[in-house]
């Protein structure tokens, strides 16, 4: 009995054995069909035409994920203002594997080739940057700062600075305000698009890219992430992305003009604040931070020049999120203030001369006429001297730019009086 019972429990366990030998065959065999089907098979590529504000993007994947992110953050629908302009044309290709089997794909735009061959989760910042670089290209009607561009009750702030300083993320706190009095509209967190005949800033409405550092804060202002994927943006880290569409309909402002130039910086615990800015600086800053200043309008500096004439210009130290928002409403509130006084203040008129003779009442006394005369006496040869330095300066320098400008852009670094009355550009007054 022991021997049969030997003999039946080692036929068992072979046939587990034999069990075991053609599952681990029926794997290997399904792995490899699925490893030769996507080295050999055709892969499908996926096609649409969505629409980033006024600019059209046809894009053509063979990354399924991808595809599907760029047509949840961008709607298929042509506006009317995209209608009749040509595409740009973004193609995702796979091109070869990593020794370890990894995909790799490349991205082009119109034909250009963007930054190389990428896995998977680095394709996506590759299209935000191929489009970039073709608004770059193409857009030469407008002046284009590298800032984050946003709206308030009609006023257009400019955050610029380089990339780093935090214009994405003061973008999407700002935008997060839900408050009716004060809600803030979306032009772009990449561009500020200056036309160079209305100073109008344009919308851009791409998706807000943010980096890994300012995830917390995005978390902290319960702002929709558009899709949690851990994208790798080239030499910045993890990026996910905000669809300024998702907060709300009204999140994209319309066109408007420069009414504040702010240059963010921020620092970690700090309480925000304000400094302002000599127009003259903000200018030579601007330009510093302008994407096309030979292939621009035909005088880029000359109209940033005109943009700080007409706004205010300050450096902003970035604190905590709310009160960031608060300073820089406030700021808008206080200077709509300011100018309503200005435009109900009576305006002086100057008195009419004529042929260089003053009408005198016949009943003024001695005295008083004797104030006049000496006024005149006075301030004429002042007025003779200023004339004449104004027509040395004009002769000496027809271009219009202060001769005692260092090298900054050619404008004045400073706000003097003298070097007001020399520079014809004002940007100094």
């Amino acid at each position: 009995m022991g021997f049969q019972s030997r003999n039946r429990k080692s036929g068992r366990e072979s046939a587990d054995f034999r069990t075991m030998g053609d599952s681990a065959r029926s794997i290997r065999s399904s792995l490899l069909r699925t490893l030769a089907s996507s080295l050999f098979s055709k892969q499908k590529t996926l096609e649409t035409t969505c629409a980033i504000g006024d600019v059209l993007v046809t894009l053509r994947s063979d990354l399924e994920h991808v595809f599907d992110d760029f047509t949840a953050l961008y709607p298929r629908a042509v506006t009317p203002e995209a209608a009749g302009q040509p595409p740009i044309q973004i193609e995702v290709r796979r091109s070869g594997r990593t020794m370890l089997g990894r995909a790799l794909y490349r991205v082009t735009a119109d034909g250009r080739e963007i930054g190389g061959r990428y896995p998977g989760n680095g394709v996506f910042p590759l299209i935000e940057w191929g489009v970039n670089l073709r608004i770059i290209e193409t857009r030469n009607e407008s002046v284009q700062i590298h800032a984050a561009s946003m709206v308030l009750n009609g006023n257009g702030f400019i955050f610029a600075g380089d990339s780093g300083c935090g214009k994405s993320t003061l973008a999407a706190t700002l935008l997060a305000r839900s408050s009716i009095a004060s809600r803030w509209q979306y032009l772009c967190d990449e561009f500020a698009l200056i036309d160079a005949d209305s100073l109008m800033m344009m919308p851009y409405p791409k998706a807000l890219c943010i980096k890994a550092g300012s995830f917390p804060v995005i978390e902290s202002l319960s702002l929709p992430v558009a899709r949690r994927r851990d994208y790798v943006k080239a030499y910045k880290g993890p990026v996910a992305y905000v669809n300024p569409g998702d907060l709300r309909a009204d999140a994209v402002g319309r066109p408007a003009p420069v009414r504040f130039v702010i240059f963010p910086t921020f620092v970690a615990d700090a309480s925000p604040s304000l400094m302002p800015v000599p127009r003259a600086e903000a200018a030579t800053e601007l330009y510093r931070c302008c994407f096309n200043k030979a292939s621009g309008p035909s005088d880029v500096l000359s109209t940033l020049t005109r943009v700080v004439q007409g706004a205010r210009c300050f450096r902003l130290v970035v604190g905590k999120p709310n009160e960031t928002a608060d300073v820089l409403e406030t700021l808008c509130d206080t200077t709509a203030t300011q100018d309503a006084r200005a435009q109900t203040r009576p305006t002086w008129t100057k008195p009419q001369i004529g042929n260089a003779r003053r009408r005198v009442d016949r009943a003024t006394s001695r005295r008083e006429l004797l104030k006049v005369g000496v006024k005149v006496a006075f301030v004429a040869p002042v007025v003779m001297t200023l004339t004449s330095r104004q027509a040395f300066a004009a002769a000496s320098n027809p271009s219009g730019v202060c001769s005692t400008a260092t090298q900054t852009g050619g404008l004045c670094e400073t706000d003097l009086d003298c070097c007001s009355r020399q520079c014809n550009l004002g940007v100094c007054r």
